[in-house]
């Protein structure tokens, strides 16, 4: 005779409720990725960004990802400094939903930008962490760069170069006119085969130059930048340089105070004739001082 009810195996009483569980979590994702207000938050973080950054960021369509992320299309940034606009080909960002409903901003940003390099390349990831939508109290900020082609950000001074690295930057407070500049941070990159079109530079000008490879690391806290290494190397010589950078609105009249030792090659010892310095013996070291404007920068023996 069977008794009711019906006992169940001990597998099943554990796995039952563990199975309603995910059931349950399941229809919740599809639930928010069916709900969740896409096009309001895609508007705010547009003004947002446009608002803290000082650039004007426009896009030219967007859709939404699984389960609460948002991909902006044929993105266009323009700044207040001399680059021109800057094109990405997409720019994607996940929202951290347990801290949204707590009140702070968690993004997971993927940018790609067009260029020359390899597929996959070209590609700026990392997260941005806010106490607050409004982007009002702390703000935290730290990204990868992979092989990303710097001719596509810097036209018209740089015709080639891959630039990859890692930075970070923490603000306290993200608002004020140069709330952009404060803060905490730092930065190392690397650039390979780096070409530099003539750059004007008040009444001389930067000589075009070529580089294999460039390494910087700097360290800013407040607008005050500390060069701790900067040195590349070439075709027309190698150099190294330490220092302090001030930080300035526009970033053209940042302050330069640079100690750089240059090993000029045969190349640059005619170059440097249009930068009004004495004449390079190929091979031997010169140190100089280089204050100032970064566009009109003075050099001192």
């Amino acid at each position: 005779m069977i008794s009711w009810p019906l006992a169940l195996p001990e597998t099943l009483r554990v796995k039952g409720p563990l199975a309603w569980g995910m059931v349950s979590l399941a229809c919740f994702i599809v639930f928010l990725f069916l709900t969740f207000p896409y096009g309001p938050l895609q508007s705010r973080l547009l003004a947002e960004l446009n608002r803290s950054s000082g650039w004007e960021i426009r896009a030219a369509d967007w859709s939404m990802g699984f389960p609460v992320a948002i991909e902006w299309h044929d993105v266009v940034l323009t700044g207040p400094t001399t680059v021109g606009a800057i094109s990405l080909e997409a720019f994607r960002t996940t929202v951290g939903v347990l801290q949204a409903f707590l009140g702070r901003l968690v993004l997971d940003y993927a940018v790609q930008l067009p260029g020359a390099g390899p597929s996959g390349s070209g590609r700026a990831t990392g997260s941005l962490i806010s106490d607050s939508w409004s982007l009002q109290g702390s703000v935290e900020v730290n990204g990868h760069l992979q092989q990303i082609d710097l001719a596509t950000v810097l036209k018209p001074y740089v015709t080639r170069g891959l630039i990859q690295g890692d930075f970070s930057h923490r603000w306290d407070s993200a608002q004020g006119g140069n709330a952009a500049l404060k803060g905490e941070g730092s930065v190392k990159i690397e650039i390979k085969d780096l070409e530099i079109e003539r750059i004007p530079a008040g009444a001389t000008a930067i000589p075009a130059l070529t580089f294999g490879r460039i390494q910087a690391t700097v360290a800013c806290r407040d607008a005050a930048c500390d060069v701790t290494e900067l040195k590349g190397d070439g075709v027309d010589g190698s150099f190294t340089a330490q220092g302090r950078m001030m930080l300035r609105q526009p970033l053209q009249q940042s302050l330069l105070d640079l100690t750089v030792t240059v090993v000029p090659g045969a190349g640059f010892a005619q170059k440097a004739a249009s930068l009004s310095l004495p004449p390079f013996q190929p091979g031997t070291p010169v140190t100089f001082k280089l204050v100032g404007p970064v566009m009109n920068a003075r050099v001192a023996l």
